[in-house]
């Protein structure tokens, strides 16, 4: 059996599309898919099982790994979709509301709000369109989340990774571009997702200068500060375009904790 990762760029989902028959070996391949899913913390995770060959171990395994992925992770919504059969019988009765069951992956798609927010998750998101202003849009959204979410120590290299991400958007893409950033244990991430299937690459020769024959367009010099700046980064493609991400380690300032007034003697001194 087959897994794949793929983004849907309108609306902020990763979707895992599996096809094949089911084995018992597939559902480590599956859950290591949801890590890759979750480790980006989209608002919606949706998982296409249409593709595949029913047995008597994928109802029984399927609805454990969902509520794996989902339970405890704020603000993911997971979506299933497969026919109707004794695997969206048993999905049905779990004891959750974030699971939605849809029997094709382009009725789940069509349901979804795009990039919601959900109260008391740190996640942001904007869509900005493709102007020679859209950088210094996406600087202030970096700053604003580093400074409501206390990450002042991040605050300079995410502004320079998502200006260099935004302005590559602009510059090759030339389409309307999604700005994500989110905060999740102990890592910022920057995902900038556009409409073109272009995949960046950062180009070198042997000795590991810029290639100068390679055209502009492929050459991703903002892409290389990107990778000098950050812990990894990536690109997730799909059928409406593709997401380029990054992260970088951003554990939160700790707070600063003031004695009790009333254990303060008048003198200045612990009564």
């Amino acid at each position: 059996m087959t897994t794949m990762v793929a983004a849907h760029v309108e609306t902020g989902a990763l979707v895992i599309t599996m096809a094949g028959r089911w084995s018992l070996a597939q559902v480590y391949t599956l859950q290591r898919a949801f890590e890759a899913c979750t480790a980006h913390h989209p608002p919606y995770v949706a998982l296409d099982c249409t593709r595949v060959t029913p047995d008597g171990l994928l109802p029984t395994v399927l609805p454990a790994l969902v509520m794996l992925g989902q339970s405890c992770r704020r603000g993911i919504t997971v979506l299933v979709c497969a026919p109707a059969s004794a695997l969206t019988g048993a999905l049905r009765r779990l004891p959750t509301r974030r699971v939605r069951l849809y029997p094709r992956l382009s009725e789940a798609l069509s349901r979804l709000r795009p990039y919601p927010v959900p109260p008391g998750v740190r996640r942001a998101h904007q869509r900005l369109a493709p102007a020679a202003q859209a950088a210094a849009t996406a600087r202030r959204l970096v700053r604003d989340c580093c400074d409501r979410w206390r990450l002042s120590e991040v605050t300079d290299d995410a502004q320079l990774v998502v200006s260099e991400l935004v302005a590559n958007a602009v510059e090759h893409a030339g389409t309307e571009i999604d700005v994500t950033v989110s905060h999740h244990r102990q890592r910022l991430r920057i995902a900038v997702a556009d409409r073109h299937h272009g995949v960046p690459r950062i180009a070198t020769t042997p000795d590991g200068a810029e290639d100068a024959a390679t055209p502009p367009a492929l050459r991703g010099r903002g892409l290389d500060l990107v990778a000098r700046s950050v812990a990894g980064w990536g690109v997730l493609p799909g059928t409406d375009g593709k997401v380029v991400w990054a992260s970088l380690p951003a554990p939160r300032a700790a707070r600063l904790r003031l004695p009790r007034l009333d254990l303060i003697a008048r003198d200045g001194y612990p009564a």
